[in-house]
């Protein structure tokens, strides 16, 4: 699922650099089932220091561009370079939380290939939301006079004195970037429905929507994720055999599955999860946990299912209304989606030389670096110009 709309961090926020500097020093969170290792991880490199010449423009420093330099046109409309490297901008700063989340420490110069695909990305962004202003104005569905209200108050409670300059926004790109949400919240209201009972019900299907309970006993240390030693490993097998034998005994199953899950499962995440996991095809799973999950029907309980992690007792759970109803928003995105593949399909783009000649990576390097010297820049000058006034 792309969910076009919500992969952006909203212009009005503040600055990229800002929220790298918090993903340096936050915490990562780790899933609540353990995932299967993944394939292709980043080799962690230490990078030089990039220093920021704040003589030049953000984006002639980042880039060698200026605001105005078209990079696509989209049915003949042109995509210039504040937009597009604004788009780009927030593609590369996602893609860089998610490997320091994931591979502390990693950036995207460590990721193998990252700059054609980040480009890629920049471009598939800059079609879709020129496309969306497109296809609201072909279907009557532009910016209401409430929605304009909203913007512009959001915009007058805004820096953007000072938040304009470490993109290098033009007062076009203000305005594209601060209404882009707004186009695609009219798009999805204009061409997706509610779905029913039974859309729903064949849209988590497709998506391997399932609800399950697990016990687990681990067979590797919880720090290091080393096996154990193969006598506590032993002990393990002999005990979730215990606890199967006592929930195959029990009168009221289910109740004794949770009164075991809570004494004994050793699974990190339970105490957040009392009432277990929802979990779809694109959630990373512990190798078997997924397939022995599916094999059981709505109600029915597993043997021991073996996992790199450790012992696993699973309990097949239906999926609650509550859950349910938690997916009709993700219909009725990736029915936008679907609509919005689409439209990109049939459209008319052109690429400039100078876009074939942008490195993702290191125009997000340099950009960051610059916009952390001008924010830092910015502070200092702030109180003297406060006492100038006075």
């Amino acid at each position: 699922m792309k969910h076009w709309k919500r992969l952006l961090a909203l212009f009005l926020s503040g600055a990229m650099a800002l929220a790298l500097c918090a993903c340096n020093s936050g915490d990562s969170t780790e899933s609540p089932e353990p995932s299967a290792e993944a394939s292709g991880e980043p080799e962690v490199s230490a990078s030089a220091a990039i220093e920021a010449d704040l003589s030049k423009s953000a984006l002639e420093f980042s880039a060698g561009l200026s605001p105005n330099d078209v990079l696509l046109t989209v049915n003949g409309e042109d995509v210039r370079a504040d937009v597009f490297c604004y788009l780009l901008g927030n593609a590369c700063a996602q893609t860089q939380q998610n490997l320091y989340l994931n591979y502390g420490g990693a950036s995207l110069s460590d990721l193998p290939d990252a700059s054609a695909q980040l480009l890629e990305r920049g471009v598939q962004l800059s079609i879709y939301h020129t496309l969306a202003r497109q296809k609201a104005a072909e279907l009557g569905c532009l910016l209401t006079d409430d929605q304009r209200e909203e913007i512009k108050a959001a915009m007058d409670e805004t820096d953007l004195e000072h938040i304009a300059p470490l993109w290098d926004l033009t007062d076009e790109g203000i305005q594209f970037a601060s209404e882009m949400n707004y186009y695609s919240d009219n798009l999805l209201a204009a061409v997706t429905h509610e779905p029913s009972t039974q859309e729903l019900d064949e849209y988590l299907e497709s998506q391997g929507v399932f609800s399950v309970k697990h016990i687990l006993l681990m067979t590797v240390d919880q720090a290091t994720q080393e096996p154990l030693p193969e006598e506590e490993i032993a002990r393990k097998k002999t005990e979730a055999e215990g606890l199967l034998a006592q929930l195959q005994a029990a009168e009221d199953m289910p109740a004794k599955f949770d009164e075991l899950m809570n004494e004994y499962s050793e699974d990190g995440g339970l105490a957040t999860n009392p009432d277990g996991y929802v979990f779809t095809k694109d959630d990373s799973l512990a190798g078997g946990f997924r397939e022995a999950a599916l094999a059981l029907k709505e109600g029915e309980m597993s043997g021991i299912v073996e996992t790199d992690y450790g012992y696993h007792i699973m309990l097949r759970q239906p999926l609650t209304d509550e859950a349910k109803a938690g997916y009709q928003e993700n219909y009725r995105y990736d029915a936008l989606d679907e609509q919005m593949d689409q439209w990109v399909e049939e459209s008319e783009v052109t690429r400039s030389d100078a876009l074939a000649d942008l490195d993702a990576v290191d125009f997000f390097n340099r950009l960051a670096a610059y916009q952390q010297a001008l924010s830092a820049q910015q502070a200092v000058d702030a109180p003297v110009e406060s006492g100038a006034v006075g």
